[in-house]
């Protein structure tokens, strides 16, 4: 028993790491994302990423938590089949003290606190955004990169479809069971270890687009390609899990479902992985030229909430997501409709309505002079 609470002291005492329900938690680097999935990621367990059709957005999280894990003096594990991992550090955005705030937002914000409906001045303030006054995880600025030397100290192990081996059985394409080694080798080190008492550190597992065209299968027959694929990924996910348990690692995969054929086979993914969310973007769209998201560039939604070593799932504080990415930050919001702040014909009638005095009288409110 002495044991036991050495090795949960030992794994609190981590740094950039907090502890809820004996597992330590990581931050994504996004205050907001950890907000609406229960706290941050939990160690030992993958997070999975549905990519918007551009796959702009979702490197933009992987931008954050990365950065998390650099500032926190995290290890690093960066794989990709379709960049180099190496040109995608050169990119991630530097901590700030402050949640950084956009000169063109803050003037909005002005214009739009000008412009507020008389009727709308007396009620409570929509509580929208998540995570802003939290004390865990950092704030990052998206118009300003980690130096050169920052990335030059921090311990990052890279790998790219370029370091692929033989063939094995069990995996049609070999990329899947050489990553896997790789991971395994890291994994196979006291430090991630959750029985070590010293050194202890994460590992922040980064696989971008897994399951996009450089995965599938090479030497399949056409008919076969879709189920060959499917398997594959399925496997990979399976033994990757398998690594993860007993281990301060937690995996960060970003996933380009819309390229995925067969739906059974999204459904199977995120059955076999811990938390999952779905990026919508709205370029190319209807939704783009949508006045009611004119102030968004896309919805966010949770596809899975599981909670690690409890009985009592999480429940977010909305559903309704969606999300903003500005100049220097990307924040997730609850979805609510603007407020009506235009004069109209239905607004003038509405006013003549709702007062009693001013229906009778025939007069408007705009008519009465002091």
């Amino acid at each position: 028993m002495a044991s036991f609470y050495k090795a949960v002291e030992s794994r609190s005492s981590i740094n950039g790491t907090k502890l809820k329900n004996n597992v330590p938690y990581v931050s994504s680097g996004i205050p907001s994302l950890d907000h609406v999935i229960g706290g941050g990621l939990p160690t030992g367990a993958i997070f999975v990423v549905e990519e918007d059709v551009l796959g702009n957005y979702s490197r933009v999280l992987s931008k954050y938590f990365l950065s998390e894990g650099v500032v926190c003096k995290h290890d690093l594990f960066i794989a990709s089949a379709d960049d180099d991992p190496r040109e995608f550090v050169k990119a991630l955005p530097q901590a700030c003290a402050a949640p950084p705030e956009d000169e063109a937002s803050v003037a909005a914000s002005d214009v739009n606190k000008m412009k507020i409906a008389w009727r709308y001045e007396g009620l409570k303030e929509v509580e929208s955004s998540f995570g802003n006054k939290t004390n865990f995880g950092h704030h990052f600025d998206l118009s300003r990169h980690l130096d050169a030397e920052t990335i030059k100290n921090s311990n990052i192990t890279y790998w790219n479809i370029k370091d692929k081996g033989a063939g094995v059985k069990g995996f049609k394409n070999d990329i899947y069971f050489k990553l896997l080694t790789n991971i395994k080798e890291v994994l196979s080190r006291d430090t991630y270890k959750v029985s070590s008492k010293e050194d202890s550190n994460i590992l922040r597992i980064n696989i971008q687009s897994l399951g996009s065209p450089p995965w599938m299968c090479l030497d399949c027959e056409e008919e076969e390609d879709a189920h060959m694929f499917g398997q594959d990924l399925l496997k990979f996910v399976y033994c990757l899990r398998v690594l993860l348990r007993g281990t301060t690692a937690v995996a960060f995969i970003t996933v380009p479902a819309h390229l995925f054929d067969n739906e059974s086979l999204t459904k199977r993914l995120l059955y076999s992985v811990d938390n999952a969310v779905r990026i919508e973007s709205f370029a190319g769209s209807s939704k783009e030229t949508n006045p009611v998201y004119k102030d968004y560039q896309g919805l966010f939604h949770l596809t899975k909430l599981s909670t690690v070593h409890s009985i009592t799932p999480f429940v977010p504080p909305s559903l309704d997501l969606a999300f903003k990415l500005r100049r220097k930050k990307f924040n997730i919001e609850k979805l609510h409709l603007p407020p009506e702040l235009e004069e109209t014909s239905e607004r003038e009638q509405d006013d003549i309505t709702a007062n009693p005095q001013i229906a009778c009288g025939g007069f408007k409110k705009k008519d009465i002079e002091f």
